[in-house]
C-alpha cells in the first residue's frame, strides 16, 4: 500500500478548502494538522477538515515541530509566504506554496534556494496549467501546429472584481492588486504555453482611479476604499530573448463591457485561443477556425471522478514527493512569472521600459 503524507496547512482561509478538497480526494494524503492567527477561523476549519483541536495551531511553528508532518501548504497572505516557506524548508518539509509565492523575485530566489538546499520538493500553486483546455494548447505547440509563437495576449481583467474579504486590497500585504493575485494565473500560463522564453525587458502602466473612491458597487461586495493601496489596473509588454513578446492585461477594477481571463497565441502557422478555447489555421487555401472538441475529458478518469484544477495540482503534488520525482510547477519556473510582474510595477514606477535581470 502506498505510504499516505501526513500535511499540514499554514493559513485556514478561503484557498485553504481547495487544497484540503484535493488531499482528501487524492487519496494520497490527509490534512494532519492546521495554522491560523485566527482563532475563530481555525476553530472553524478544524471542525470542517476533522483536524483535532490538539493539532489545531495559532503558531504555525508548533505544526512545523511535528515530526510527523511530511510535507505543508502555505494557503496564508502573501506577505508571509517566503518566511513560512523558509521555515518549512529549514524543519524538513516539503512544501506547495500558494501563488504569488512572494513579494518580491528576491524573497522568491532565497525559496528556490533553500528548497534546493534541503533537498525538499519545492511547488507553486498555478493550477491554470492543469485546465485540460491548456494542456491541449500546450501540446498544439509542441507538436510545432501553430509554427513560431511571436506574441501572446494575456488577460485578467475583471470590471468590478475586488475580493471584498482578507487583505487583497492592502498593498503592504499582497504586494499589488489584480496584477499579481489573479494576473499571475495567466502570465504564468502564457509564459508556459509559448515554451517559457526568457524575459529580458517589461513596459508597463497602472491606474488606480476607482477601489480608493467611496460609492462604487463590487461584484463579490463592497470593498473598504479607505484601506485600498493597490492598483486597478495594470498593463504591460514583455519583451523575450528569442523576440517574442506578450501583452498583458489585469485588474480587479476596469470599465470595460465584459470581465476576461484567458490568452491567445499567435505563430507564424497558426493561433489559439483559451476562454474560449479556438485554433485558427489556414487549411485548403481558406482561413479556418477550429473548435476542439471533448477537450473536457482529456486524460485518465480519476478514481473519485473529476477532479478540478486545483485538485490536479495537489494530486500532482503528492505523487511527486511520493514517487520522488520532479514537481509540475517549481519554484525556479514560476520565479520568472514573480520577475514579469514586479518588472512591470517597476516599470509603471519608473516611467519607462526596466530590464529584467
Amino acid at each position: 500500500m502506498t505510504k499516505k503524507l501526513k500535511v499540514g496547512i499554514i493559513g485556514a482561509g478561503g484557498i485553504s478548502t481547495v487544497h484540503f478538497n484535493g488531499y482528501t480526494k487524492s487519496r494520497l494524503a490527509e490534512v494532519y494538522a492546521l495554522a491560523d492567527v485566527n482563532a475563530e477561523t481555525l476553530a472553524k476549519r478544524g471542525q470542517e477538515y476533522n483536524v483535532p483541536a490538539a493539532r489545531c495551531f495559532a503558531d504555525y511553528r508548533k505544526l512545523l515541530a511535528m515530526k510527523e508532518i511530511d510535507a505543508v501548504s502555505v494557503c496564508s497572505p502573501n506577505a508571509l509566504h517566503c518566511r513560512q516557506t523558509l521555515d518549512a524548508f529549514a524543519a524538513g518539509k516539503h512544501v506547495l506554496c500558494e501563488k504569488p509565492m512572494a513579494m518580491t523575485p528576491a524573497e522568491a530566489q532565497r525559496m528556490v534556494d533553500a528548497a534546493e538546499n534541503a533537498g525538499k520538493k519545492f511547488q507553486i500553486g498555478l493550477h491554470q496549467r492543469f485546465r485540460n483546455e491548456a494542456v491541449y494548447l500546450k501540446r498544439l505547440v509542441d507538436d510545432g501546429v501553430l509554427g513560431k509563437v511571436y506574441y501572446a495576449r494575456c488577460q485578467a481583467v475583471r470590471r468590478r472584481g475586488v475580493p471584498s474579504w482578507g487583505v487583497f486590497g492592502q498593498l503592504d500585504k499582497q504586494g499589488g492588486g489584480g496584477l499579481i493575485d489573479i494576473g499571475v494565473h495567466f502570465i504564468d500560463l502564457t509564459w508556459w504555453l509559448m515554451g517559457r522564453p526568457r524575459p529580458v525587458s517589461v513596459t508597463g502602466q497602472t491606474y488606480r482611479t476607482i477601489g480608493n473612491r467611496p460609492g462604487h458597487m463590487g461584484k463579490f461586495g463592497k470593498w473598504d476604499h479607505k484601506t485600498y493601496t493597490v492598483e486597478d489596473f495594470a498593463c504591460g509588454l514583455v519583451r523575450f530573448e528569442n523576440g517574442a513578446t506578450m501583452s498583458i492585461e489585469c485588474g480587479f477594477n476596469a470599465n470595460l463591457n465584459e470581465d476576461r481571463q484567458g490568452c491567445h497565441l499567435v505563430g507564424d502557422k497558426g493561433g489559439a485561443g483559451l476562454s474560449p478555447l479556438s485554433v485558427q489555421v489556414e487549411m485548403a487555401g481558406h482561413l479556418t477556425d477550429c473548435t476542439p472538441n471533448f477537450v473536457d475529458v482529456m486524460g485518465q478518469p480519476h478514481p473519485l471522478g473529476k477532479l478540478t484544477e486545483h485538485e490536479k495540482e495537489v494530486l500532482a503534488f503528492c505523487r511527486s514527493v511520493l514517487d520522488d520525482k520532479p514537481v509540475a510547477v517549481p519554484g525556479a519556473e514560476a520565479i520568472w512569472t514573480q520577475k514579469i510582474i514586479d518588472g512591470l510595477y517597476r516599470s509603471a514606477e519608473a516611467g519607462k521600459e526596466v530590464r529584467i535581470k
